[in-house]
């Protein structure tokens, strides 16, 4: 009989022990729960239908120089497409009203960097902005 006292004084702290473990993994981190930093929100003036193409060409070259790094950086790149929508849709009307023959490298440029955006590839939106550069330097303005 000799062990079953040992086994009845040993018992008491097996059982505080238990319990000192289970309260710990009760303990979770709701990821949830956390809030993101608020983002930045600028309001950009809207693009007038007669805005200059020089200007509006010169908006979408400043965009989309860095929309590559942008996606890689997952910073503003959503934002930063939707500012070349807008550009494009003036800029877009006021070529096709001129020669619409010139549309396709400027259309190439643009959808080059949506998908850029929307399937997180940088080489695209790079390839882009390649095609926007090209496009800009044999334009007649």
């Amino acid at each position: 009989m000799s062990g079953a006292p040992r086994a009845l004084s040993t018992a008491p702290l097996l059982v505080v022990g238990a319990l000192a473990i289970s309260a710990c993994s009760t303990t979770s981190v709701d990821s949830g729960a956390t809030t993101a930093p608020l983002a930045a929100t600028t309001t950009l003036a809207p693009i007038a239908p007669d805005a200059p193409i020089a200007d509006l060409l010169a908006e979408l070259d400043a965009l989309m120089r860095r929309l590559d790094e942008e996606i890689v950086d997952d910073e503003r790149d959503e934002a930063t497409l939707a500012r070349i929508e807008d550009v494009w849709e003036v800029a877009e009307q006021q070529i096709r009203d001129r020669d619409p023959d010139d549309l396709f490298p400027f259309e190439q440029a643009i959808l080059l960097a949506r998908t850029g955006v929307e399937r997180r590839r940088p080489a695209d939106a790079s390839k882009g902005y390649r095609l926007l550069v090209t496009a800009i330097s044999t334009y007649e303005l």
